[in-house]
């Protein structure tokens, strides 16, 4: 299973108290060690969310007191969480967002705070024998949603059951779960082609962007795809509601998912013949896009589909 979404608190480890202790010939209280810091180091292991399965919160070490003989505390050790590229850090409290989107990518989210100062530190002129130290300060908190979005080439959308994980498969080397019946696929899945990313989002139903079926988890990992390759069957009796279902979620779920480039593929196209498919496509047509029929069972279908998702130059019609 793939977790996308976090809700997590990360905090910083507390600065080491510094301590007050006398030696023969005055303080010798050593500073507190500083606490140690959170960072975020940003791996390609898109699963890697799923370490925060039950877990509500991480924290770096606190540092440690100071000590006799003039000795400080050691540093609090740092906290390093390995998160998947995609994802963005949404500040609860201050609404800051942070994109990760470079593997290798390593940022500080929480600095530690301060140890405090033992009495050696406050002897002075005027106060030859301070008997006071500094606690040390604590170290930054931050109440975090982490949200998954994929980063892919193209998104393939379209109603349950039109063929779209079984196309992911024959394009690419993924292995999604397939079959003849509605919602079988549950969660997100990604397929290389060579060098491109292809994402397949569990089927969408009217509603999904509201939260019916399983859309409404999935959409956002469509967000940031070039192009779309809206998967609708050769076999339905009503191609423009299908058309108009799909849209209209994902107009409702952001309207910047109806300006991204747009492909129709008629899938399924094997179990209809070529009359009817010709009717479908003239009744699509209206709708400005490039539209290709293929069959997972027709080998020269998918070549062509995999020819044209190769070609970088690829005129994609108006949206």
């Amino acid at each position: 299973m793939l977790i996308d979404e976090v809700d997590i608190t990360l905090k910083a480890g507390h600065g080491g108290r510094g301590i007050v202790s006398f030696d023969m010939v005055g303080p010798d209280g050593g500073n507190g060690g500083r606490g140690g810091d959170v960072f975020v180091n940003v791996t390609s292991d898109l699963k890697a969310l799923n370490q925060f399965s039950g877990k509500k919160e991480a924290a770096a070490e606190d540092g440690q007191p100071g000590a006799k003989k003039h000795s400080h505390g050691q540093k609090g050790k740092d906290l390093t969480l390995i998160l998947p590229v995609g994802s963005s850090l949404n500040d609860l409290e201050t609404g800051e967002v942070v994109e990760l989107e470079t593997v290798g990518q390593t940022l500080l989210i929480c600095k530690g705070g301060l140890g405090g100062r033992g009495n050696l530190e406050f002897k002075s002129s005027k106060n030859r024998s301070p008997d006071y130290a500094q606690p040390g300060l604590p170290g930054q908190i931050k109440n975090l949603k982490i949200i998954l979005r994929f980063i892919a080439d193209y998104g393939l959308v379209g109603l349950p059951n039109a063929g779209k994980s079984s196309l992911l498969n024959e394009l690419t080397n993924a292995k999604a779960t397939v079959g003849a019946y509605p919602f079988t696929t549950l969660e997100a899945n990604l397929g290389a082609f060579g060098q491109k990313i292809i994402a397949d989002i569990p089927g969408l139903i009217e509603g999904a962007s509201s939260g019916k079926g399983l859309g409404t988890k999935f959409l956002k990992h469509i967000e940031k795809v070039k192009i779309l390759l809206h998967c609708i069957s050769s076999e339905s009796s009503d191609v423009i509601s299908d058309y108009h279902t799909i849209t209209s979620e994902l107009q409702t779920f952001s309207s910047e998912l109806v300006t991204k480039d747009r492909i129709i593929l008629l899938t399924k196209s094997d179990l209809v013949d070529q009359t009817i498919l010709n009717e479908q496509i003239s009744k699509l047509s209206v709708f400005g896009h490039v539209i290709y029929p293929v069959s997972i069972y027709n080998f020269e279908s998918v070549e062509k589909i995999k020819k044209i998702l190769s070609a970088r130059e690829d005129p994609v019609a108006g949206n």
